[in-house]
């Protein structure tokens, strides 16, 4: 067994489930409802925060059900890593945001240093309406630069995996949504 497998399994076996499968959908129904009753009549462009929210995405692109637009957007802060540094642009969106609405789909809102910087660039690229949605917002004990349109979770500061969301680029196929145990260091690397 690799160094990395191991430390996923020791990841895993102490992680707690903050959402299930079954809670997964019920929050994907809840905020594809909420999404619609905002935008069905919008012929929006749904842009796909990568990689984060890959897997949310296409469950929540099933339950939308009226005209629509896919897109993608790869920024990063993370690089495969826990710790955020510098946004990195890697991909922009190939289609048009002029005069559209834009719903732009991420995995975590975290300090909301991506998420505005999103929604900056589709402002000025002619977006006529831009709105958020984020499968967990987390309560960091601080203001944030942007607060999510649509909110499918709402959790603490833990570190999250599962859904898309990724654990050093690994758990990402994790069909619920996982916390980190806040002396994780201290497990992995006992004195």
């Amino acid at each position: 067994m690799t160094d990395i497998a191991k430390e996923l399994a020791i990841v895993q076996k102490v992680s707690r489930c903050l959402l299930d499968s079954n809670a997964v959908e019920q929050m994907l129904d809840v905020l594809a409802t909420a999404i619609s009753e905002k935008c069905a009549d919008k012929n929006p462009v749904i842009l796909c925060v990568m990689t984060g929210a890959v897997v949310a995405v296409g469950q929540l692109l099933t339950r939308l059900k009226f005209p629509l637009e896919l897109d993608y957007v790869h920024v990063t802060r993370y690089q495969n890593g826990t710790d955020g540094g510098e946004l990195e642009w890697i991909q922009k969106p190939r289609i048009s945001l002029m005069e559209r609405s834009v719903v732009i789909i991420d995995d975590v809102l975290d300090e909301g240093v991506t998420l505005q910087s999103l929604l900056e660039y589709c402002k000025n690229e002619g977006a006529k309406s831009c709105y958020s949605a984020v499968l967990v917002n987390k309560d960091l004990g601080k203001l944030k630069p942007v607060v999510a349109d649509f909110i499918g979770f709402q959790t603490g500061a833990d570190y999250l995996y599962g859904l898309g969301m990724d654990y050093k680029g690994y758990l990402r196929n994790t069909p619920g949504i996982y916390a980190c145990p806040e002396n994780l260091e201290e497990i992995l690397c006992p004195k």
